[in-house]
This record gives C-alpha cells, sequence and structure tokens, in this order.
C-alpha cells in the first residue's frame, strides 16, 4: 500500500481540516470575522453539533475540480472512522479507520493512504471538535437560513481552505468546498443524513480481497 497525496483528498472525497489558497491567505487578517453574539453562538451550536455526533449515514455527490460529479453513501463512527462508499465510478471507497485515511481505486485496483492527523479530514474525526484550535476561521456568513463558515490552517493557511455549509433550523451539515493550493475546488454535498444506528466495525476496516469482492 503506497502513501497517499495529501492533495489528493481535495479531489477524491471528503472529511475533514482544511487549508486557504495563497491569495486568500495574503488577503485575511488575524482578527475574526465573528463580530457578534449571535455569531458567537452559531459557532458554538455548530461545534455542539459535531460534537454530539455518534453515528450517521447520508447519500453524497461530489464534484471534482475538472466538473466530474460522483456520489455515493458516506457513514461516520466518531471519534476517528468514516468511509465514503461511492456508488459512481463504482468501488472506489476512502476509509478512515482510525489511524489512517485509505483510498481505494477500484479500476486500478490500487490502495493508499495517509495519516489522519496529515488530512483536511483530521478536525471532523477528533475526539472534541473545535473550529478554533489549530484553525483560523477567515469567513462567517448567516443569511437565509443557511450559515458559512471558511476555515484555513493556521499554520499553513496557504496549503487551502474548507467552507463548510449548514442549515440552521436545525443546525445540520449540508456539505463543504474545498480549495486547495492551486486554486482546484471540490464539492462534497449531503442529503438523507440519519444518526444514531448501529454500523457494522467492518465498514471502516480496509481489505483489499474484501473490496474488490462486495464491488464486483
Amino acid at each position: 500500500m503506497r502513501s497517499l497525496n495529501p492533495s489528493f483528498l481535495f479531489r477524491a472525497a471528503a472529511l475533514t481540516v482544511a487549508l486557504a489558497i495563497s491569495a486568500m491567505a495574503a488577503a485575511a487578517t488575524e482578527s475574526s470575522p465573528i463580530t457578534n453574539p449571535q455569531e458567537s453562538a452559531d459557532l458554538d451550536k455548530i461545534q455542539g453539533y459535531f460534537n454530539g455526533l455518534t453515528t450517521a449515514e447520508a447519500n453524497f455527490t461530489q464534484v471534482a475540480p475538472d466538473g466530474q460529479s460522483s456520489n455515493g453513501l458516506f457513514y461516520l463512527n466518531r471519534p476517528s472512522k468514516l468511509r465514503f462508499e461511492y456508488t459512481e465510478p463504482r468501488g472506489n471507497l476512502l476509509i478512515a479507520d482510525g489511524d489512517y485515511v485509505i483510498f481505494w481505486d477500484a479500476q486500478e485496483k490500487d490502495a493508499s493512504n495517509l495519516p489522519i492527523s496529515q488530512t483536511p479530514l483530521a478536525f471532523l474525526l477528533r475526539q472534541n471538535v473545535s473550529l478554533t484550535d489549530g484553525t483560523r476561521i477567515t469567513a462567517f456568513e448567516h443569511a437565509a437560513g443557511v450559515i458559512r463558515i471558511q476555515l484555513v490552517d493556521a499554520k499553513s493557511p496557504d496549503q487551502g481552505s474548507v467552507t463548510l455549509a449548514f442549515s440552521d433550523q436545525p443546525i445540520e451539515l449540508r456539505g463543504w468546498r474545498l480549495v486547495d493550493g492551486q486554486g482546484q475546488t471540490t464539492d462534497v454535498t449531503f442529503s438523507e443524513w440519519k444518526f444514531g444506528m448501529s454500523l457494522a466495525s467492518n465498514l471502516f476496516h480496509f481489505q483489499e480481497a474484501q473490496s474488490d469482492k462486495r464491488h464486483r
């Protein structure tokens, strides 16, 4: 199994902390765009939403920088585990198993991996999710029933950004936009969330033979 290029995660999936393009970082200031008690309350609700998650599943649609669309099922078992199971391209997988993020390319029959801590999915898989611990908020908007919050890595703001989108009543993750250091954009949207179900442990264990067999 070869090492996964970090930039691939922006193109191939998902979740997780993200990082701002150079021009954006140069324009951003160190001051927070959160300027009033309502915005602070919204931030607290978002962090509470993430920290209240245990297990969840949803449908997802992903649009890559080249405009190619793919979709599938998303599974979450917090902390530390998730799965993007692609129905198109059929058989592709992205799994966080507690230590690594692993991508399986079904067509190439090739697996690659990277430690969770080195991926954009790291913030979602922490024991305690904080959108201000190790990250910097560069934009915050609450309008028309949608909250959007843009984050960059505090130590590496030139590597990209993530913009998270939530419905506000109730607070629920609707999707994210990832922008890599070259300005390429990947959009992921979620729908039909379900919460609190029992998820089989093998959903988050990667075994190449089983992956191949499952999707023939």
